[in-house]
């Protein structure tokens, strides 16, 4: 199975703010974040459960933006998936509920589970139903007493590369500042975990932009002369990003979407209303495997990613699959109640769709454009080492 992948800036919320964690949760969503860790201590369980199920709440409203992972609370998980409201994950310490264990409690089978490591024996004897980890230390830091032994750099580059053996994506934590960026990456990190770093920002979403572009400079997620496929909601630009990134690589552009109304001689609209979805989706999914006969830059409609059979023949294709991960409400404003978009009708149609759909988009790669131009989108992810 493929690791699970992780934004390269994981923002945690900090409970000793004036902000309320609910309204943390909502402003780093709306800066671009598609992920955050939600740590309500030292708060009582009352307050960080109001706090959770509002920030939950507020965000299956919003296309099931941000991502929210429970900081050690299984109990308030388990309330949050009785309530209909069930986690992205749930990130448990040395000390709390094994792993496997929680598995079995309600509405948990499905979340992604998150550990701390912090040596080399935790590394390796990490449980396997983790698929993420932090690994740190770093250095020393201020929002977390008690702390292990600072890592440097070296130490965790140990840690990212057992982590990465076993399938774990591995997260950088303790310490970080904004330049330990290019460093981290270089050693393995997936993602950066940051408390103090993100609450000081003056704008999160240039530091998220900045941090962003180092991973890449560290490491492009697609090789030379490889195809690319670009998933992603209605709305998010797939598109236009894939013919820039097909222009400076010198492959075709090609967009599921074009190819079908090609070939049928109609709009999609028109191919919903004759044969339902399920015909548009059968008559997609060829077209799908048409633009994978060759390398090229592929943009695939919104649903497509949704179809297993098309997720198997793009994973035999050898293409890299990138997730153009844009803010749902950002979509929304660009293509609401188009007419030639016919599963874009109402906002709370829309909605409900992204949030359906972003468990499969969380496959590939992220891509995050947190309102640049795509032009400039494609240049930063051509800008690293491949």
């Amino acid at each position: 199975m493929a690791m699970t992948q992780l934004p390269p800036l994981y923002p945690i919320t900090d409970a000793r703010l004036d902000t309320p964690l609910s309204v943390q949760v909502r402003n780093l969503g709306q800066a671009g974040f598609p992920l955050v860790q939600f740590r309500g201590k030292p708060l009582d369980a009352r307050t960080q459960w109001l706090e959770l199920e509002t920030a939950l709440a507020e965000a299956r409203a919003n296309g099931g933006w941000p991502a929210i992972c429970v900081n050690d609370r299984a109990d308030l998980a388990v309330l949050a998936a009785w309530k209909g409201l069930a986690p992205w994950g749930l990130h448990l310490g040395q000390t709390d509920l094994p792993h496997r264990a929680v598995r079995g409690l309600p509405g948990l089978g499905r979340v992604h589970l998150g550990g701390s490591t912090h040596r080399p024996e935790e590394w390796l004897t990490l449980d396997p139903a983790c698929d993420h980890a932090g690994v740190g230390p770093l250095r020393a830091t201020a929002t977390k007493a008690g702390h292990a032994r600072p890592l440097g750099l070296e130490g965790l580059e140990a840690g990212c590369r057992a982590l990465r053996a076993a399938g774990v994506a591995p997260a950088a934590i303790g310490g970080l500042a904004p330049e330990d960026a290019r460093d981290a990456f270089r050693a393995g990190a997936e993602a950066l975990a940051m408390v103090g770093a993100v609450a000081r920002a003056v704008a999160p979403g240039e530091l998220l932009w900045q941090v962003q572009a180092e991973r890449w400079r560290a490491r492009r997620p697609f090789a030379p002369g490889q195809g690319i496929v670009i998933l992603g909601g209605s709305g998010a630009g797939k598109t236009t990003l894939a013919e820039h990134l097909a222009r400076r690589l010198g492959l075709p552009a090609r967009d599921s979407d074009q190819r079908v109304v090609e070939r049928r001689g109609e709009a999609i609209p028109a191919i919903f209303a004759a044969q339902g979805e399920g015909g548009f989706r059968a008559l997609e999914a060829q077209v799908v495997r048409e633009c994978l006969a060759a390398p090229g830059v592929v943009a695939l409609g919104a649903g497509a990613w949704e179809d297993p059979d098309t997720r198997a023949a793009v994973r035999a294709s050898g293409f890299a699959v990138l997730w153009l991960a844009e803010v749902p409400s950002r979509a929304w404003a660009r293509v609401g109640g188009d007419p030639g978009r016919p599963l874009a009708g109402t906002f709370d149609q829309f909605m409900t769709l992204w949030a359906c759909r972003t468990r499969a988009w969380w496959e590939g790669a992220m891509v995050l454009p947190l309102g640049r131009p795509q032009q400039e989108l494609a240049d930063a992810l051509l800008s690293g080492t491949a």
